[in-house]
This record gives C-alpha cells, sequence and structure tokens, in this order.
C-alpha cells in the first residue's frame, strides 16, 4: 500500500502564498512519458539533466489526475509545472504566460519518491531530511515556495498581485531559523525556499574553477508555531 496520499479538492482559485524560483528544475512537472501523464522532476547530475519520473502508486495517479483537473480549469489542456507547499498542498498555476492565476486542487502526505535512470532507478525521498544537519549540502533537486530574509533579519514572504507587491509576516519571527540562515549567508537579504515535508534550504556561494556558483543547503526544519498560517482549503471532492 502506498504511503503516499492524495485528498482531491475541486480546483479554486488560490490567494494565498505562491512563489517559484525560475527554471524547469526548480518545479514539480506534469509530463506525457511512457506514454501517460505522470509527475517527474529535472535533476542536475553529473553536469546533466535527467528526467526522475515519481514512483508508480495509488497516490501519485491521484496527483496527476488533480493537476490535470487544476490545468484543465485554468483553460489547459495537457500537463505542466506545480508546486508543493510545506503544509502539502498542491498549487496548480495557469499555463499561459501571463496568465498569474493559481488554483488549490488538493493535498498530500507522507513520502514524495521519485527514481533516477542516472542512478539505476534508485528510489529517492525529496521529502525526507532526517539525516541533514544545518550546513549540509543539498544534492537532491532544489524544490519550494521562495521566501526571504531582509538584511535586518526579518522573515517575510513577498506577495505580488496586480495592484502591487507586499510583504506577509509568519506568526513569530523565529530567531533559531534566522541564526541558522546566518550561519550560512552571514550578510544581506536572502532568498530561501521553504519545502515539502517541513524544511528549509537555501543557497550558499562557492568558488569553483574560478566561478562562482551557487549550492544549495540544507538549513532547518521548520517551527510551525512560529511559520505562516496554514492557508484556507475548502471544497473537497
Amino acid at each position: 500500500m502506498s504511503r503516499f496520499k492524495v485528498r482531491a479538492l475541486r480546483p479554486q482559485l488560490w490567494s494565498g502564498r505562491y512563489r517559484k524560483i525560475p527554471g524547469d528544475s526548480s518545479a514539480f512537472h506534469l509530463r506525457y512519458y511512457s506514454n501517460r501523464w505522470w509527475p517527474l522532476i529535472h535533476w542536475h547530475l553529473n553536469g546533466e539533466t535527467t528526467e526522475c519520473p515519481m514512483a508508480t502508486t495509488t497516490g501519485a495517479t491521484a496527483l496527476t489526475e488533480a493537476v490535470l483537473a487544476g490545468k484543465q480549469y485554468l483553460d489547459g489542456k495537457g500537463g505542466g509545472s506545480f508546486l508543493i507547499t510545506e503544509y502539502g498542498q498542491i498549487l496548480v498555476p495557469a499555463p499561459s504566460p501571463g496568465d498569474g492565476r493559481v488554483v488549490l486542487v488538493g493535498e498530500c502526505s507522507g513520502p514524495l519518491e521519485f527514481s533516477c535512470p542516472e542512478l539505476e532507478n534508485e528510489l529517492f525521498d525529496l521529502s525526507d531530511s532526517e539525516a541533514f544537519e544545518t550546513g549540509e549540502t543539498w544534492e537532491l533537486p532544489y524544490i519550494g515556495i521562495q521566501h526571504q530574509l531582509s538584511k535586518h533579519n526579518e522573515l517575510y514572504f513577498w506577495h505580488e498581485t496586480l495592484q502591487g507587491g507586499s510583504k506577509w509576516f509568519p506568526v513569530g519571527q523565529d530567531h533559531d531559523l534566522i541564526g541558522k540562515i546566518r550561519s550560512l549567508r552571514p550578510n544581506g537579504a536572502v532568498r530561501f525556499i521553504a519545502a515539502y515535508g517541513g524544511f528549509v534550504l537555501t543557497k550558499v556561494p562557492k568558488w569553483k574553477f574560478a566561478k562562482q556558483i551557487w549550492e544549495p543547503r540544507y538549513v532547518s526544519n521548520i517551527n510551525f508555531s512560529q511559520w505562516f498560517l496554514k492557508e484556507p482549503k475548502e471544497n473537497t471532492i
């Protein structure tokens, strides 16, 4: 029995936190893969980009159906990108450029397992941070909702609409999380992501062959008592 569970919702417009980092490797995708629509991710591995499909489970099938329903609601005809919040909420953006609509299509829980063709189809769980400590390199795909730490050590989410942008703040300023981010990025403003599984990742600058690169690092698990409140859900199918 699959431990990954999906509870579908009727697609509903989302006005909560949604901010995707540009690029194909920073989101989940629904693609036509092995003669079916299926969730996958892009993993930059050994200098190449590999498509890694989700493990075949009833939960993955339910996820596929929920994302397709969201794309169709948004006038799409097939697959595309989507994100999963730290609370397990499945968010689907409109497929058309310039269309800023996003819909909530369901909630999920359990391990988020994918297989990697470059590693003999070995399964890995993108939601498992248990073995990581602050500052360790995060070698798996870097996928999550983007948040900010200001140069004045203020955690916030930058929310944009057609009317402009505004700062959204968590329940409390988690000084432990701020300290751990600053242990990796001592100065200036910092972008970081909140990932499904309930943890935070950020990138640190490194020099490699006289070229600066940005290396993903694990920061900390989220203390939800100090975090953003879970945004509303309704209209269960």
